[in-house]
């Protein structure tokens, strides 16, 4: 599913957030994450199949990502994990991330690329009001 411009603009204005997993004995995990997005306006996640989080996702394909803006309002999304196969996809987002591009040249069997399906977003917009003594 391709993001709604509102949270387009949101993840945009703050890429980096938190992913929340669930490890092999149900207990949540929860990790800071950036995402990136593709040219179907898709959140894009990246990671290593070497690692604990390509396990769990495996596993449990379910994940959310969450963001906070500096106005502390939130956006969560939720959705069921989906690897990416095509190799060129791969290669192109290496090309085109830095911090990818830095971790896995030369490694690009190892970087496993992921996206949310069924995506399900949930907005908390904080409305600090404070009153003058």
């Amino acid at each position: 599913m391709n993001l709604m411009s509102k949270e387009l603009n949101f993840i945009k204005e703050n890429p980096m957030g938190f992913l929340a997993t669930t490890d092999e004995s149900g207990k949540p995990r929860v990790r800071g994450w950036g995402i990136m997005i593709d040219e179907e306006n898709r959140i894009v996640f990246g990671t290593s199949n070497k690692k604990k989080v390509f396990r769990q996702l495996k596993a449990n394909p379910h994940a959310e990502w969450i963001a906070m803006a500096k106005d502390y309002s939130t956006l969560r999304v939720s959705g069921d994990v989906v690897f990416e196969e095509d190799m060129q996809t791969k290669l192109n987002i290496i090309e085109k991330t830095p911090v990818i591009k830095k971790l896995y040249t030369g490694r690009e069997d190892e970087l496993e690329i992921f996206y949310l399906e069924n995506i399900e977003y949930d907005w908390f917009e904080m409305k600090m009001e404070f009153q003058k003594k």
